[in-house]
């Protein structure tokens, strides 16, 4: 049975750790968009500040969370830890769908 060489192997996690950050970056800028949307679209005298925040405060903390996460990828991207970035952007991924302020 043939092996995969080492190299192709480790060129395939990069590949792979470069869309997982792809990925998770654009998950950050699409709930900071929904953030300004509802902030920019529901302004009425009827609805308080309040309300626009009670809604806003959950995008912007899932955003928050998903950035110290991407963060935390990119250093170990640089350090050429490719298996832990993927590892930790889905797991970051996963972890954002059920976090409820």
């Amino acid at each position: 049975m043939p092996t995969i060489p080492f190299d192709k192997k480790r060129k395939g996690l990069k590949i792979g750790a470069k869309i997982s950050l792809v990925t998770l970056s654009l998950y950050i800028i699409a709930q900071l968009a929904s953030a300004f949307q509802t902030r920019s679209r529901l302004p009425s005298p009827l609805i308080p500040a309040s309300v626009i925040w009670a809604i806003n405060k959950q995008f912007v903390f899932i955003a928050l969370v998903a950035s110290v996460a991407n963060v935390g990828a990119l250093l170990l991207y640089f350090f050429e830890r490719y298996l832990m970035v993927i590892f930790l952007t889905v797991v970051s991924l996963i972890i954002s769908r059920y976090i409820y302020i």
